[in-house]
């Protein structure tokens, strides 16, 4: 649904704006946005957010939908899962 509507506001065809993301970003478009997101949850990490809110809360926030695709896209991106990127990588 997202494609369909991004598709629309920028007046393109779904086909054509895939078609630019997997060409430009070697991505799907799921891969391509979920990206965003994961770093989106860092930046929210990394500036001492995660201290008001649970990562679930971090994940929905970030417009991830369900838990079990925020921790896969998450370690796909990060190689880590997100609490322990959070207890290596962010200074508590």
């Amino acid at each position: 649904m997202a494609l369909i509507k991004l598709a629309g506001q920028l007046g393109v065809s779904e086909n054509k704006l895939s078609q630019v993301i997997n060409t430009r970003s070697r991505d799907n478009f799921f891969d391509f946005v979920n990206k965003y997101r994961v770093e989106l949850v860092i930046e929210k990490m990394e500036n001492r957010e995660h201290k008001g809110t649970t990562l679930l809360g971090l994940a929905f926030n970030s417009g991830f939908n369900s838990i079990a695709s925020f921790n896969r896209a998450f370690k796909r991106i990060t190689g880590l899962t997100p609490s322990d990127y959070l207890r290596t990588k962010v200074i508590h």
